[in-house]
């Protein structure tokens, strides 16, 4: 595969990293980057601790820290802490002033100072200079007419210039910044011949930024490089209360990289303001068609103005570029442009100016028909901004009223201007991005496929008996675990997410032979893991194109047999999950599930309101909160550089608070009391397993396994049994290393716990192995060795009433073995099937993780 860009005649490029044979990823600048370097990065090491996940950094101060302390403008540490107590604690007024009142008489802090604010007037001072080094929100203003009267509206909203400006200039994430889009390349063999396959992942690896970058000057004449500054925008409706919903707008960094914009703290998501939610005075069910789409057409009028408003000082700079001085002395242009539009649909379809879900084209990103909905593998025109505000202006210019309606209802459009038409390197159709969250685990699956299920089941009378395996179903950690399924009302996407994952062997068994239901349910399964991968290669991506083409046939064969109507919006949206993947990154960089948290700040900030004329009360209660974190990260710096400088003095090496990384691809947990390998045959019995002569068979076993050891009879073998064991491997999914805990515990919260294990062996396909017990081994002649001992499973030749595309049934031995630790890969999932009389049958459960999803599509392919 040619790995240059397109066009581009590059000089050798100077290789970082070892130039060795093997696997590894090639990342190639942009040609517009100042650092033109390949870099190489091998992932064919041996294993090691799982990266931790990246925190954001903390941010510099926006003061001098030569003349301030970093609780500045608070007059002591304990000022803040007690402050920060009230705000992050959102106390009422009265409960405030009394912790005041008591703190100003007895609080010390743990540096010494006392508290000397004495009431909330106080305090309201002091936070009022904190927010100063914030960027604070402005009062906006915009007018529309609606029947005959003009309406004045204002609103609150934080300057997004103002906020990325910061963002540039502060030093501590300059270093994680992402300048300039790459293309990433997974490579096998040598430098000289290498097999690579592109691979995508962050938003800078994908095609629409790449397109971007690719239309701007290399310099301007001052030798600046022009960059782009791509946004991510999230906007969704939330209930304040049972009656009370509002729209908190969220602005992202897509420059900086996931794990920052998508967590709290420096870099991460900023409140942009609250959409203002216009109320139907009148009865919409009074009003005729045309007088409904009148008042649509206002309130989205409105929307579109108030953002017009609200990014208003980004529209010449996405055009001419503004110079910023940037972490590493270098002056670039940014043109800011949006990237990303992560909405539900009713949002999505007012951002994009398009009519909603029952409109005869609904989608915002092409112009698919309402009645082919469900046909994923089609293809239809997609929708441009510059597309769409032609028909707009076409319609405009129609010779009558309902000539024009018919221009815009074809096109699915409203007559409203969109605020980005006037923008650079801002489609608003492009941006419009899949959400896993809305698009599958609380729509496809929540809102279809759950209550669809439910359905079946009770005209069969099967929903007790599906309860009561889902009851019985296998444990796993971060897996939910369903007493009622049947009977609890869930709302939540990743509880449907949890029950997807674990139907299949649930449900089986009740459902007639060659269901449909089964085979659609996990051709669904495979198309929701695929889809929520963070890494996504060419043939990644073309694996995910089968999986659509699969999904599509079972629909149908549900359409067929059930009467199930697929044509609905979020079945569609499934047709452009590969082209969003290609131009915008993995979903995982453009889901709403990150923005869910925003919801509960606002519910949290209303209910501090007086409950009138709020957004006010809500945005200032915004701002005290990010001055509030923006001044602990600071003292969290400060003290964690002080005792690093602590530690320096007093010549302590840091590394020395620190265990080596080995080699080693486990550790033991939650050691037990040492016995002998004679005594350990009396525990296992005591613990119900039918075994014979542990210490016979730990003897053959050292024989086999270490020859050079010759062991007499006479020799004790010191035993150490562990409750756990934390496994690290190389996950298929990304190359990074993660781990999992497998658990070998008589009482595990009360409950048996005897977790499987994949382990390496010479079998054809995957090997699994239950844990019967984690043994440390310590011979007289110092040799110190772990095992395992397990139950291994056989794959079996039974197959349930429907054999789903990749189903695997093993059979779990009566027999006992030792295995050593070395061998072992990974954590399994395997629970018992039921409906059968055969007890030691047990299916994989592949969908725990995309690693484990890899490893299983593999085999089965």
């Amino acid at each position: 595969m040619d790995i240059a860009y397109d066009g581009e005649d590059q000089e050798p490029a100077e290789f970082i990293g070892p130039l060795l044979p093997g696997s590894y990823i090639r990342i190639i600048p942009h040609p517009h980057s100042l650092d033109t370097t390949h870099k190489i990065i091998p992932i064919d090491l041996p294993h090691s601790e799982p990266e931790p996940e990246t925190a954001a950094p903390a941010p510099l101060s926006n003061h001098d820290r030569s003349r301030h302390p970093p609780w500045f403008p608070f007059n002591s540490k304990a000022d803040f802490e007690a402050t920060e107590i009230a705000v992050s604690g959102l106390l009422p007024k009265h409960l405030a002033n009394n912790l005041f009142s008591g703190a100003s008489k007895t609080w010390n802090s743990a540096s010494g100072t006392r508290v000397t604010i004495e009431n909330t007037d106080q305090m309201e001072d002091f936070l009022a200079q904190a927010r100063r080094y914030g960027v604070q929100f402005k009062t906006g203003q915009i007018f529309a007419r609606y029947d005959g009267k003009t309406y004045d509206i204002t609103f609150q909203y934080r300057d997004p210039w103002d906020w990325l400006t910061r963002l540039l200039e502060d030093e501590t994430l300059g270093p994680h910044i992402m300048f300039n889009s790459v293309r990433k390349f997974y490579c096998e063999g040598t430098i000289e011949e290498t097999w690579c396959e592109r691979i995508i992942d962050e938003p800078n690896t994908a095609d629409t930024w790449d397109k971007y970058e690719s239309e701007l000057p290399k310099r301007d004449e001052q030798n600046r490089a022009h960059c782009l500054l791509p946004l991510h925008f999230w906007l969704d409706e939330g209930l304040m209360t049972k009656r009370v919903t509002m729209h908190p707008m969220v602005l992202r960094a897509a420059f900086l990289p996931g794990k920052i914009r998508n967590a709290s703290g420096n870099g991460g998501g900023v409140l942009i303001g609250y959409m203002l939610g216009i109320p139907d005075l009148g009865d919409p069910t009074d009003r005729k068609t045309k007088e409904t789409i009148a008042f649509s057409r206002f309130k989205m009028k409105i929307y579109q103005r108030v953002l017009s408003v609200i990014f208003s000082s980004l529209k010449s700079k996405s055009w001419n570029g503004e110079p910023i001085e940037c972490y590493d002395n270098q002056i670039r242009l940014f043109h800011p442009g949006f990237l990303i539009e992560s909405m539900d649909g009713k949002e999505d379809a007012y951002f994009n100016a398009c009519r909603a879900a029952l409109a005869n084209y609904p989608c915002t990103k092409c112009l698919v028909h309402k009645d082919d909905l469900h046909r994923l593998t089609a293809e239809f025109v997609m929708r441009t901004g510059a597309a769409m505000q032609s028909v707009v202006y076409r319609a405009r210019n129609a010779a009558t009223k309902g000539e024009k309606e018919e221009i815009l209802k074809k096109h699915g459009l409203h007559d409203v201007d969109h605020f980005l038409w006037g923008f650079r390197f801002s489609d608003s159709h492009t941006a419009s991005a899949y959400d896993v969250l809305h698009k599958d685990d609380v729509g496809k699956n929540g809102h279809h496929f759950w209550p669809l299920v439910l359905e079946v089941l009770e005209t069969i009378s099967g929903k007790g008996t599906f309860a009561k395996n889902m009851r019985k179903f296998a444990r796993w950690p971060g897996l939910k675990h369903f007493n009622q399924v049947t009977t609890i009302h869930f709302s939540d996407g990743e509880t449907f997410y949890h029950i997807m994952k674990c139907i299949l062997p649930c449900i089986v068994q009740i459902l007639p032979r060659n269901s449909v239901l089964v085979q659609c349910l996990r051709s669904y399964q495979r198309l929701r893991v695929m889809i929520g991968m963070t890494c996504m290669p060419e043939s990644r991506l073309d694996r995910l194109a089968t999986f659509i083409k699969d999904y599509e046939f079972w629909c149908s064969g549900i359409s067929d047999e059930y009467g199930k109507n697929f044509n609905f919006p979020k079945q569609h949206a499934t047709s452009h999950v590969i082209q969003d993947i290609r131009t915008k990154g993995t979903t995982n960089h453009f889901s709403t599930r990150p923005g869910e948290g925003f919801q509960q700040e606002a519910r949290e900030a209303y209910n501090q309101t007086n409950f009138k004329d709020v957004v006010p009360q809500m945005t200032r209660i915004d701002e005290n909160q990010e001055s509030i974190a923006r001044i602990r990260m600071a003292i969290d710096e400060y003290e964690k550089q002080r005792t690093l400088d602590e530690k320096e003095e007093d010549n302590i090496e840091e590394s020395s608070n620190h265990s080596a990384i080995t080699s080693a691809s486990w550790r033991f947990g939650a050691p037990e009391r040492i016995t002998n390998s004679r005594a350990f045959t009396d525990i296992l019995k005591a613990l119900g397993h039918s075994i014979g002569d542990f210490d016979t068979m730990l003897r053959d076993f050292i024989a086999e396994t270490f020859p050079g050891e010759r062991i007499t009879y006479e020799q004790h073998i010191q035993v150490r049994p562990f409750k756990c064991a934390h496994i690290t491997y190389q996950s298929l999914e990304d190359w990074r290393g993660l781990r999992d805990i497998v658990r070998c515990n008589p009482s595990f919260h009360k409950q048996r716990r005897q977790d499987c294990v994949l382990f390496d062996s010479d079998a054809p396909g995957m090997s699994f192995a239950r844990l019967s017990a984690l043994i440390r081994c310590t011979l007289e002649s110092k040799r110190q060795f772990d095992v395992a001992l397990v139950q291994t499973f056989k794959p079996s030749k039974w197959r349930p009433n429907t054999n789903w595309a990749g189903c695997q049934v093993h059979e779990q031995t009566k027999e006992y073995s030792l295995l050593l630790m070395d061998y072992v890969i990974r954590g399994a999932l395997l629970t018992p099937a039921r409906g059968t009389t055969k007890e030691r049958l047990h299916y994989l459960v592949d969908t725990i993780d995309a690693d484990m999803f890899l490893r299983a599509d593999k085999v089965t392919v």
